[in-house]
């Protein structure tokens, strides 16, 4: 009898282990796919969503020891509680990373503006000189002594010209491939904040969410959740 009683002991113990394991597999799961399922966004953002959301799995996979009650209504209460903070740091990633999108295609726009005041000072200047050319050949009374001269003249007084607009081009050339990468590089920046923001916040959320599931709903004074708008 004794060793039944201790058999039966041990097969409850067991058989609330299961259903804890059982429980701690669902509830990893349902926030996998919690994470994955708000990558609705368009592209690139859903991109980056679902890199910081493979950030923040691996975090919780390697720091994270589910556990706690197994109680419905607690469960409930926690998810309750967790996945609205969850929903806004999400949207708060979204909202961080467009604004990172729209800073440089603003910054891409006047670039582009920029350029184009330049070139059309190049046209300008070109157009200039070429007429000057084209006023020697629209003369078909002058000989050729006067063709070649007036040819001379002119390739003498633009030769300073060319030179200036030569440097000009350069330079805007170089300007605008650096001014390019800026752009670039200051997004790229950017998104990685954002990414980063999200992922901590996220893994930080969801590790109070674990220990909810434990200690029940967080009160005024222990809860530690600050999620920026």
């Amino acid at each position: 009898k004794i060793t039944r009683k201790c058999c039966c002991s041990f097969d409850r113990k067991h058989s609330r282990s299961k259903r804890l394991d059982i429980m701690q597999t669902l509830i990893f799961t349902i926030l996998a796919l919690t994470l994955i399922g708000n990558t609705t966004a368009v592209l690139p953002f859903a991109v980056a969503k679902a890199e910081a959301d493979e950030d923040v799995l691996y975090l919780l996979g390697q720091n994270t020891v589910l556990g706690g009650s197994a109680d419905p209504e607690i469960t409930s209460q926690c998810f309750t509680y967790y996945t609205p903070l969850l929903n806004q740091i999400s949207l708060n990633f979204s909202v961080q990373y467009e604004l990172c999108v729209t800073a440089a295609a603003q910054a891409a726009t006047e670039l582009s503006a920029s350029a184009a005041q330049n070139r059309a000072t190049l046209v300008n200047e070109t157009t200039a000189i070429c007429n000057a050319f084209a006023s020697c050949n629209s003369n078909s009374e002058s000989n050729n002594l006067d063709f070649l001269n007036c040819y001379a003249t002119a390739a003498s007084a633009d030769i300073n010209e060319i030179f200036i607009i030569s440097t000009s081009a350069s330079n805007a050339a170089l300007s605008w491939k650096s001014g390019l990468q800026q752009i670039s590089d200051t997004e790229q920046i950017c998104q990685n904040n954002a990414q980063q923001t999200y992922s901590t916040q996220t893994t930080k959320t969801y590790k109070e969410l674990y220990a909810c599931f434990t200690n029940g709903l967080p009160t005024a004074s222990t809860s530690t959740i600050a999620v920026k708008t």
